[in-house]
C-alpha cells in the first residue's frame, strides 16, 4: 500500500466513521440525566452484570413500569389504584 492509498483509506474511513456516529445518534438520542439520590440507589440496586441489568436498561424499565401504573390509575377512575394494563401498554413494551 502506497502512502497515498493510506492517506486516501484514513480519510474513507474517518468519513464512514461520522457518517455511522450521525446514523446512531439520529437513531439513539443521547439524554443527560443525573438522577436524584434515592433514584440513583433505585438504578444501582437493579443494575446487574446480566443481560437487561446495565443503567439504560434499568432505567427503561422504571419509566415503563410507572407509565404502567399511571395508565392504570387513570384506567381506574383515578383511585389510585393499579389495575391491569396488560394489551394497552404492549406497544412501549
Amino acid at each position: 500500500m502506497s502512502a497515498s492509498d493510506r492517506v486516501d483509506w484514513q480519510a474513507w474511513r474517518k468519513a464512514r466513521k461520522l457518517e455511522q456516529q450521525r446514523h446512531r445518534r439520529g437513531m439513539h438520542p443521547r439524554i443527560d440525566y443525573y438522577p436524584s439520590e434515592d433514584v440513583l440507589a433505585l438504578i444501582r440496586e437493579r443494575t446487574h452484570g446480566r443481560v437487561g441489568g446495565d443503567q439504560s436498561s434499568v432505567i427503561d424499565e422504571l419509566v415503563r413500569t410507572a407509565f404502567r401504573n399511571k395508565i392504570g390509575r387513570f384506567r381506574n377512575g383515578g383511585k389510585g389504584e393499579t389495575v391491569s394494563t396488560s394489551g394497552i401498554t404492549d406497544a412501549i413494551a
